[in-house]
């Protein structure tokens, strides 16, 4: 998947001045498209959703990654039509695209929300896989941080982990 961001020139904004965070659709596959604002003050509105196919395209198509992470013209219809949800005043002729990226989901096109996911295969000793980490999975990543360390400590270091081990390696790092 990835996520689209468009920026904006136009009419219905000249009031905002704070972050909107759209309520979340029935289908919670992501949490809405957003109003974000750069530190100069510049509007854009993003990321929606896109889903790119699946990963045996990946492969098979060396430019993929090129064509799929260059923002289009093709997605400023959808994106204006959900900012004229919770902002009716917008053109959608001040709508140009701006940059986009990968989406972290970890669930398929069409189902619920998921949440971040930690794993570690003991077949592929030390590598610690996140996945999905979004805006709310970064919310916590001092408490994942956490997680992560306990999970090497015993997992690949096979010690014991015990109350305060965590802090006990954090020493000296502030």
């Amino acid at each position: 998947m990835t996520g689209n961001y468009m920026s904006y020139k136009g009419p219905g904004v000249s009031n905002v001045s704070r972050l909107i965070y759209p309520c979340p659709g029935g289908s919670l596959d992501h949490l809405g498209t957003h109003l974000t604002l750069d530190l100069d003050g510049n509007v854009r509105f993003g990321p929606d959703v896109e889903p790119i196919g699946p990963p045996s395209q990946y492969n098979q198509n060396p430019d993929f990654w090129q064509e799929h992470l260059a923002p289009s013209d093709s997605r400023i219809a959808s994106i204006a039509e959900a900012v004229q949800d919770y902002l009716p005043g917008i053109d959608p002729a001040g709508l140009s695209p701006d940059y986009s990226g990968i989406r972290p989901n970890i669930s398929p096109p069409g189902s619920a929300f998921t949440d971040f996911m930690i794993r570690h295969d003991t077949s592929r000793k030390g590598l610690i896989e996140l996945l999905g980490f979004n805006s709310p999975g970064l919310t916590s990543s001092l408490a994942t941080g956490e997680h992560v360390a306990r999970m090497v400590r015993k997992e690949v270091w096979g010690m014991k982990v015990g109350r305060g081990d965590v802090e006990r390696l954090a020493d000296g790092w502030e």
